[in-house]
């Protein structure tokens, strides 16, 4: 849809979270982006963090997830609503 309307989103789109990389949660290990061909597989976690911005508007997703046998899984149960921004 995006490509459809002339956008492109070439920055990754998210990054793999987890425990023992300090001083941050990213583990700098698998980026959600183009050219990662990593096989993701049930038990990983990412945070999704998404968006466009352009000169007069733009958008934001922002969402950590695991990955399950079924697809995936939010981690949070936090009520999904758009926020506009004057």
């Amino acid at each position: 849809m995006l490509r459809r309307d002339g956008l492109k989103k070439e920055s990754r789109a998210g990054y793999s979270v987890g425990l023992a990389y300090p001083p941050d949660w990213g583990e700098r290990t698998v980026s959600l982006r183009p050219r990662d061909d990593t096989e993701l597989q049930p038990g990983m976690c990412f945070h999704l963090q998404s968006g466009v911005w352009l000169s007069d508007w733009g958008v934001a997703i922002s969402e950590s997830f695991i990955v399950t046998e079924n697809g995936g899984e939010r981690l949070c149960d936090s009520p999904r609503e758009l926020i506009v921004i004057d």
